[in-house]
């Protein structure tokens, strides 16, 4: 016969066991408000940050236009097309960058409201300059984002989100890169 303690451990290790399922399927079950299969669109607000763009600071704020389609909640496809406010050097010169990006966007519902989302895909960058050398390069290179999203109801979010561009110029040496930290909104239809 078994000892009352072994049998009181047994049972216990089992309710952890029931718990650390229930918990994992929680966490993995697609919440109400999860961004449904369908299409989309975004307007979002960006602050655009670039290296190697001496004499010039950093572009200006600027906006990007973009639409989506989920295949499921969790896997979908997303085209988009920014532009950054003009930066001007000290010689008068300005500069502004443009990004058309298509990427794949894996999303995962945290809870009810709350998503996380990365983006993988190409972004066809280009640097447009009023003077010098260089009045139009542009480079198309690798881009990856991370994000998330607040979903106000099943048709509208709110989504913050860090993108690196890659490289906008092709020059071989002090190539322009890109990056952008964006705040918008997300309509499902």
């Amino acid at each position: 016969m078994k000892d009352t303690k072994i049998i009181f451990l047994e049972r216990e290790i089992e309710v952890k066991k029931v718990l650390v399922a229930s918990l994992l399927s929680a966490l993995f079950a697609a919440p109400a408000f999860a961004a449904a299969p369908g299409g989309y669109v975004a307007l979002d607000a960006q602050s655009w940050s670039a290296t190697n763009t001496a004499p010039f600071g950093n572009p200006g704020m600027g906006l990007r236009i973009g639409g989506g389609y989920r295949f499921t909640p969790n896997v979908g496809v997303e085209v988009d097309y920014g532009q950054s406010g003009n930066s001007s050097s000290v010689f008068g010169t300005t500069y502004k960058v443009t990004a058309t990006q298509l990427a794949v966007v894996g999303t995962y519902p945290i809870n009810s409201q709350f998503d996380v989302f990365a983006k993988l895909g190409m972004s066809a960058n280009s640097v447009s300059l009023s003077a010098g050398t260089c009045t139009s390069c542009s480079k198309t290179d690798v881009l990856f984002g991370i994000g998330g999203q607040y979903n106000i109801n099943q048709q509208v979010g709110i989504r913050l989100q860090y993108e690196s561009l890659g490289k906008a110029t092709n020059t071989g040496t002090n190539d322009i890169t890109a990056s952008t930290l964006s705040l918008g909104a997300v309509y499902a239809f």
